[in-house]
């Protein structure tokens, strides 16, 4: 709705619901708002412009602490002219800057060295804000700043270096106080080029936020030339900022509906009677055609990841040589392991094969649609050595052992890699695409892992780079350090996986892009005939933030060309603003969602409070653009982590650390665990099946599947009929366990608002270890309440607006309700759930 000052309705100063908890400006604001609505002329933007008074901008001379690694100068318009240096402790020859003010892209900011030869330096454009960053060595080499003590874990058993410019650096709380007629500028921000403060939704429709510091401005709106203001509402406060939010619907004059459109607006803020502008005047394009839209089918997804090698052999006449039988004890070695003086962790483990293939995952579809899950992720599924197969020999082919052995070697030698009207079919290849086909008739969506960074030593490019040098066609393809003696870079280091050449605008050589593009069109339109029904619905990509952004863009562009209803996940572990902005991906790995549940349910001593999961998470909703939001993958663990049961065993960890028995933690207890470490684990699979985003299930898990990170976290699947195992008494189907995931997936196949309806957080209760939310829609609304502590609770909730009166549990228990009576009194064993539901009046 479009107001002026003179109009804004009475209704707007009433309290509303934040965070579970009322929040009621004084009756002096209040007061206040009405005589601002009452004095005020009747402003609008079409009368003047601007429609307040702007505030003078923050002075840019106090840039805050700086560490000795960096120097600030002011550069004019609130920016600094911002300088990294870095002095190396051994000699190298490259060294950049990558971080998050450049989407990590070591490529995208090369140091120069300095006539003495050691120190490196480079100065660029930064605003007011909190940045990581690191310095990035030899192209592949990455290190915090050894002169900045401020750093964060990097989620890689490393650390990223903090850098926070400007006057708020010094600042934990706000110094804003309702009524005192003052609005600090300081606090004020506004970024249109990120999610979190601008979203366009449709031709005339636009998502807009606005920071400022906490209790500073009783009202806020946002003023849109040529068509007047509108009333923001307060979305989150915490000590030092309160974020204001309003959905703009434009008039028929600005509306892009016939093209695109330039939208010119600014923000006006009031505290009784001080009424004032922000100092910037904002400009941005509106065009319909590039409003950020996800699948619709991946907002209804339920994800389940499969490593094929390691999920179900179907047929013996594909199996490696040797292969180890499926039901055999992890920690026993084979007779053929240890002839050569490896041990289990040096290095026998990782070169195992059990013989898992396509014959078998799709014999255990009818498994899968059981279950509940609806969409698949495979991990690398493309020839190459390793059960893993990031090491791709091939991306034209399926690995042989996952199919039918007999014609690769035959069908490659035919093939030229630059020329895809050679290419052919593989049995193997056939072998999947009969998979596929057979899993859409089932109604499973179906994406894989594009490993697009690096190949592996085999790979025949590779190969013949060794064999030719500087003369192979292929010579430019690789990130070569040099031709004699030949060295080459791998990626994290490893020889094993040669990188591809990178530049500023993403791959260095034209040949290999345009044969990940033709890769990427063989597997998502296999018959070539314009209909993509035939292929793979989508791709997750692995380590995308070591290519520079712009190929991803071009990707993106031809993925969506071929089929527009696919989807585009990456391996992103940190925050991923700006990869989910409409150019890039469609979703992440939501690794943020995993670390704030396991710091939540899982640890004990250092467990976050409820009010602090929230916090985290209504952050993190506010970063992303909704329909990204709704399409993220929501897992627990995965391949690269230990799983889930097991993380709450070896509790209080930072998520994915100290978990690998054979570096970071000789202590890790890699037994299984007990009933309270299930228990915990299911409450946190309930989170998963009633929060906003898609959840994803590793294999596995469901059936209790426990181990440290990678290689344990990769046995193979247990299945019932397979059974006994070697150590039965440890290795058999947990079938309550699997009953538990069965149910918590049907609570949410059955609820559309468990899917795509809007998220409000009811109560949170840090005494009691309570986490209450509601999850809407038109039709129907959900109460979930969950309970983390070993304690069986109560817990009034106040009875939802717009919900009918009748009342039930779907999930947790009957008994839970005990009484309606506009509230919702709710009875919670210790570490469990309950869902009421209640449909919702027209």
């Amino acid at each position: 709705m479009r107001v002026s000052l003179c109009d804004a309705p009475g209704a707007s100063i009433i309290p509303r619901m934040i965070t579970g908890k009322r929040t009621t400006r004084s009756w002096i604001s209040n007061l206040a708002a009405v005589l601002i609505v009452l004095s005020a002329a009747c402003l609008t933007a079409q009368a003047k412009w601007p429609p307040a008074p702007p505030l003078e901008r923050p002075s840019q001379r106090d840039v805050g602490l700086l560490p000795p690694s960096i120097g600030a100068e002011a550069g004019g318009d609130g920016l600094w002219h911002v300088t990294f240096r870095y002095t190396p402790a051994d000699r190298v020859e490259s060294v950049s800057l990558a971080g998050s003010f450049n989407g990590w892209n070591p490529h995208a900011e090369p140091m120069s060295v300095s006539q003495a030869g050691s120190a490196w330096s480079y100065t660029t454009l930064l605003g007011p804000g909190k940045y990581m960053y690191k310095f990035v060595l030899n192209g592949n080499r990455w290190v915090h700043d050894p002169l900045n003590s401020e750093k964060v874990d990097d989620n890689h058993n490393g650390f990223n270096s903090v850098l926070v410019l400007g006057r708020l650096a010094a600042m934990n709380t706000s110094n804003g106080k309702l009524g005192d007629e003052k609005i600090n500028a300081v606090g004020l921000l506004h970024n249109p080029k990120l999610p979190l403060y601008f979203q366009p939704l449709w031709a005339d429709r636009m998502l807009l936020r606005y920071r400022a510091l906490a209790h500073d401005a009783a009202h806020v709106w946002v003023a849109i030339k040529g068509a007047g203001l509108t009333e923001m509402h307060l979305a989150t406060e915490d000590p030092l900022f309160a974020t204001w939010e309003a959905l703009v619907r434009l008039p028929e004059n600005l509306s892009a509906r016939n093209g695109p459109r330039q939208i010119t607006y600014t923000f006006v803020l009031a505290d009784r009677n001080k009424r004032v502008g922000d100092p910037h005047t904002y400009n941005v394009q509106i065009d319909a055609s590039h409003v950020f839209q996800t699948p619709n089918w991946a907002k209804n997804a339920i994800w389940y990841q499969i490593m094929p090698e390691r999920f179900r052999n179907g047929t013996v006449d594909n199996d490696p040589d040797p292969v180890r039988p499926w039901t055999s004890e992890w920690f026993t070695p084979s007779p053929w392991e240890e002839r050569d003086g490896q041990t289990f962790y040096k290095w026998f483990v990782f070169f195992r094969h059990y013989g898992g293939d396509f014959q078998g995952i799709e014999e255990k579809l009818a498994y899968l649609k059981e279950l509940g899950v609806n969409a698949i992720y495979f991990n690398p599924i493309f020839q190459a050595p390793t059960h893993h197969k990031y090491d791709a020999d091939s991306y034209m082919h399926v690995d042989e052992h996952f199919g039918i052995v007999g014609d690769y070697d035959e069908i490659v030698a035919r093939e030229d890699l630059n020329d895809p009207a050679t290419w052919q079919w593989t049995m193997s290849d056939q072998v999947f695409l009969h998979f596929l086909k057979k899993a859409h008739a089932l109604g499973f969506h179906v994406i894989i892992d594009g490993v697009f960074n690096h190949v592996g030593r085999n790979h025949p490019a590779f190969q013949d780079v060794k064999k030719n040098g500087p003369a192979s066609k292929y010579a430019d393809w690789f990130d070569i350090i040099s031709w004699k003696p030949f060295k080459y870079r791998g990626w994290a280091g490893h020889d094993s996986l040669p990188v591809f050449k990178k530049s500023n605008d993403g791959l260095a050589s034209d040949a290999v892009k345009q044969h990940i593009f033709n890769v990427t069109r063989r597997w998502m339109d296999p018959d070539g005939d314009g209909d993509p029904r035939d292929g793979i619905d989508g791709w997750r990509l692995d380590v995308p933030n070591e290519i520079p952004a712009p190929f991803w863009v071009e990707w993106r562009e031809l993925v969506k060309s071929i089929n527009p209803d696919a989807y585009i996940t990456g391996e992103i572990w940190d925050r991923a603003d700006t990869w989910l902005d409409g150019k890039h991906f469609d979703a992440v790995m939501n690794y943020a969602f995993a670390r704030a549940a396991v710091a939540w349910i899982c640890h004990r001593d250092k467990k976050i409070k409820p009010s602090e999961i929230d916090r985290r998470l209504a952050k993190l909703r506010l970063a992303y653009p909704t329909a990204a939001t709704y399409v993220l993958q929501n897992l627990i663990d995965s391949h690269d982590t230990d799983r889930l049961v097991s993380m709450v065993l070896n509790t209080d960890r930072a998520y994915d650390k100290l978990n690998r028995v054979q570096d970071s933690n000789p202590n890790y207890n890699n037994a299984k665990p007990g009933p309270e470490e299930y228990r915990r684990a299911r409450l946190v699979v309930l989170l998963q099946m009633t929060y906003v985003g898609a959840p994803m299930v590793y294999y596995g898990d469901e059936v209790g599947m426990w181990g440290a990170d990678d290689p344990t976290c990769r046995k193979p699947m247990l299945w019932e009929d397979l059974q006994p195992y070697e150590k039965p008494e440890d290795n058999f189907v947990m079938k309550d366990h699997l009953d538990f995931y069965r149910r918590a997936i049907a609570l949410r196949n059955a609820h559309s608002a468990l899917r795509t309806g809007e998220f409000q957080t009811l109560l949170t209760d840090d005494e009691q270890d309570m986490w209450v939310f509601a999850r809407t829609n038109d039709s129907e609304f959900l109460v979930v309440v969950l309970n983390a502590s070993d304690r069986s609770r109560e817990v009034v909730v106040p009875k939802p607006d717009n919900a009918a009166g009748s009342w039930k549990v779907v999930f947790g228990g009957a008994d839970a309700l005990q009484g309606v009576d506009g509230e919702l009194k709710v009875r919670v064993p210790p570490i469990a759930g309950v869902v009421l539901y209640s449909a919702r009046e027209p």
